[in-house]
């Protein structure tokens, strides 16, 4: 196993306020949101640039304090919820995993904007509302780089008691659906070519990349894994998982997607702080919290009761797994 990094050593070194943010003030790996977010909110814009890369429009705004933001406005674009960015913020500090950088919803002019689209084609999908204002996801950017985490093929054995998984749901769902129905010589993940995973870059990795795939089921972002993990990334070289790129979630439609619940029932393995987090999740707490953001309303009731039927799927299955396998083999950590 490779040495971990300092980041890694600093980020235990603030594990107690992790799984107890009811007691502790929010913070992105052990530091303060308050000031970024403060910034976020109210300081004024004073270079706008258009985003790289992924298929939504964004664009990373430096505001008049130095502070810097990837601002993810209001769009069309079925996997660009602006709203799902910022609920995903709130529901990572209530639950005390400290992993989501700092957002917050604000509202920005388009004139602001418009120079930096240059004519992007996108900019048709854009939500500008009639007083030439547009909202958005406002999110800090992590100033250090954020790593690739690459772990090879069958590296769900990490999360699991039963080390076989035929197929693997943490793929792009195209290709979890191709496999299912019998893609031509294959019964495992897509990419066959991509190395078998050996020993974790890290010893805690195994038990934050499970606290990922519970987050990610209550939120239902089904688009973590696709574009070989390109939203699996870390706070440097074996530092913590950074959760980024949270706008496919909080679907208006249907609560419980199947891909999402293939992705619960393949874990097998938890933290017990996590459970214990979800286990402590008040949902009317949690839509009041949203209620203090400035786009608020955040979510509607239909999401919000979503999330608590979710809530309660995940310990359910985590008391199942308990019950087949017993409580050390399925609460390692």
């Amino acid at each position: 196993m490779r040495r971990i990094s300092l980041i890694a050593v600093a980020f235990a070194a603030c594990w107690p306020l992790l799984g107890s943010t009811q007691e502790a003030k929010p913070s992105f790996l052990g530091q303060p949101d308050q000031p970024r977010i403060t910034a976020l909110r109210s300081e004024a814009v004073t270079e706008v640039r258009k985003g790289r890369g992924g298929r939504s429009l964004a664009f990373l705004i430096t505001l008049a304090d130095g502070t810097r933001g990837y601002f993810k406005p209001k769009q069309t674009f079925s996997a660009a919820h602006w709203y799902s960015e910022v609920a995903a913020y709130y529901l990572d500090r209530e639950l005390g995993l400290g992993r989501v950088p700092p957002t917050t919803g604000r509202r920005l002019s388009w004139a602001q904007l418009k120079s930096a689209a240059d004519g992007d084609r996108r900019v048709s999908e854009l939500g500008i509302e009639q007083d030439g204002s547009i909202a958005g996801a406002f999110i800090w950017w992590v100033p250090e780089r954020l790593e690739r985490l690459r772990m090879g093929r069958h590296w769900e054995r990490w999360v699991r008691v039963q080390k076989t998984l035929p197929i693997t749901p943490y793929q792009r769902p195209v290709d979890y659906r191709a496999d299912l129905n019998g893609r031509p010589g294959v019964r495992e993940a897509t990419d066959p070519s991509r190395p078998e995973a050996g020993v974790p870059d890290t010893e805690g990795r195994p038990a934050e990349l499970s606290d990922m795939i519970v987050f990610d089921y209550l939120t239902q972002n089904v688009d973590r894994w696709g574009g070989d993990f390109t939203n699996v990334r870390t706070h440097g070289p074996g530092g913590p998982l950074v959760y980024l790129d949270n706008g496919a979630g909080f679907w208006l439609g249907q609560q419980q997607l199947g891909l999402m619940e293939a992705r619960l029932k393949a874990l097998q393995r938890f933290r017990r702080s996590t459970v214990d987090s979800v286990r402590r999740l008040d949902i009317d707490r949690f839509g009041a919290q949203l209620e203090t953001d400035p786009l608020a309303p955040v979510l509607n009731r239909k999401q919000l009761e979503g999330l608590a039927q979710r809530r309660a799927a995940v310990l359910g299955h985590v008391n199942a797994m308990i019950a087949r396998f017993g409580e050390s083999e399925v609460l390692p950590w």
